[in-house]
């Protein structure tokens, strides 16, 4: 009875006191005794008395006081103070297994047990639990989606990141980033562009560099060259970066823009912080390659000889360039051939012919020839072979 009124005197130390006292007599009934020792011992907890209280506790338990969910808590919550953390998780167990059902007390207790033991796929289990029980609460999915991941169960935090998403819960630039990241990743890039594109536009993602960046490479995994463009042209305007000119000359190349495909490449190896310039001046050949400027492109593949990563490939393009240009030499050769022998049988056929006006001879009786255009360059109004070049 002393113990009770020093409780309601708000005595603590005093209601222990004192109900030790009573139980020091040792001439209380069982049930009396262990419900002191009950009060008590959770009275000790509160104080921060914790293994004083524990003990008290486990001794009542020990004459047969039932487990509670209640109690389990209490003994849980004191064992982790005084740093017997199996202990601790055991009881946590306990509470959770008795609750009825368990609130989120037990599961906020033993998640944090389990995050002290590293129980990853246990923690990864019991948040499964609370993102069902409170769907609302986005700092549980967030838990959840990472703990996923450190269990490589990737593909399941990308499914979840994405549930989040889709009901409002990814509120801060860096997850909306992280999430258009999964869909690159999981080779959904079409979708993970058009999200970040959204969200840029929307202003929810932060207009840096880098996410313009991300945004233009994900268009480009996704083979959307002319979506791709307008955004690499920001970054290169933006940054003036060597590297960016060049990002931005590989998707007018695959875009079929040579010309200004070529452009961007010379103008990224003007700025220079190129990785590796060798590749680029290769890329400037291509570029020349496709407009058909062989002598040019020949210039350029010159250049990438002078890199040990970028010679073979380079000489293999001017050795290319050395056929074709003597393909194309022979070509015109034959061409040459094909009209002077079809000239050589007009005039041959015109000599055999009759002339029939005076006006096919010049005035010293030679015979004059009204020949095709094409002969011209080859043959004299005589029908005689000309010397190369001359044209009189």
């Amino acid at each position: 009875l002393y113990g009770r009124a020093r409780y309601e005197l708000d005595d603590p130390a005093g209601t222990v006191e004192a109900w030790r006292g009573a139980l020091d007599i040792g001439i209380l009934a069982e049930d009396v005794a262990n419900t002191l020792r009950i009060n008590a011992g959770q009275i000790m907890l509160a104080e921060g008395r914790h293994a004083d209280g524990i003990a008290l506790i486990e001794a009542a338990l020990e004459r047969g006081v039932p487990l509670t969910a209640d109690i389990a808590m209490r003994l849980a919550q004191g064992h982790g103070q005084t740093g017997d953390l199996a202990r601790g998780l055991d009881y946590a167990e306990q509470a959770f297994a008795l609750a009825e059902p368990p609130e989120r007390s037990h599961f906020s207790l033993l998640l944090y047990f389990y995050q002290q033991f590293d129980r990853v796929p246990e923690q990864a289990d019991l948040l499964a639990q609370m993102v069902e029980r409170w769907p609302g609460e986005a700092a549980n999915w967030r838990s959840y989606a990472s703990l996923l991941a450190r269990t490589g169960r990737e593909r399941d935090a990308f499914e979840i990141n994405r549930i989040m998403y889709l009901n409002g819960m990814l509120e801060s630039s860096d997850s909306i980033v992280r999430l258009a990241q999964y869909y690159s990743y999981y080779e959904y890039p079409y979708a993970g562009a058009g999200l970040l594109e959204r969200e840029l536009n929307a202003g929810r993602v932060d207009p840096t560099d880098d996410n313009f960046r991300l945004l233009a490479n994900m268009w480009r995994q996704a083979r959307e060259w002319e979506r791709a463009l307008p955004v690499l042209r920001r970054v290169a305007t933006l940054t003036g970066a060597g590297r960016d000119y060049e990002v931005l000359g590989e998707a007018l190349y695959q875009a079929g823009a040579y010309a200004d495909a070529e452009t961007m490449f010379v103008q990224a190896l003007d700025r220079g912080g190129l990785p590796r310039p060798g590749d680029t001046w290769t890329l400037v050949g291509n570029a020349r390659m496709d407009q058909d400027h062989l002598e040019d492109a020949a210039t350029a593949f010159e250049h990438a000889l002078q890199w040990e990563y970028s010679r073979a490939r380079a000489q293999g393009w001017l050795d290319f360039i050395e056929r074709k240009i003597a393909i194309q030499q022979d070509g015109i050769r034959l061409a040459q051939l094909t009209v002077i022998e079809g000239c050589e049988l007009t005039i041959e056929r015109m000599r055999r012919g009759i002339a029939v006006s005076g006006d096919e001879y010049d005035s010293g009786g030679r015979r004059i020839f009204n020949l095709p255009a094409e002969c011209e360059p080859w043959f004299d109004v005589y029908g005689s072979r000309r010397q190369q070049g001359d044209r009189s």
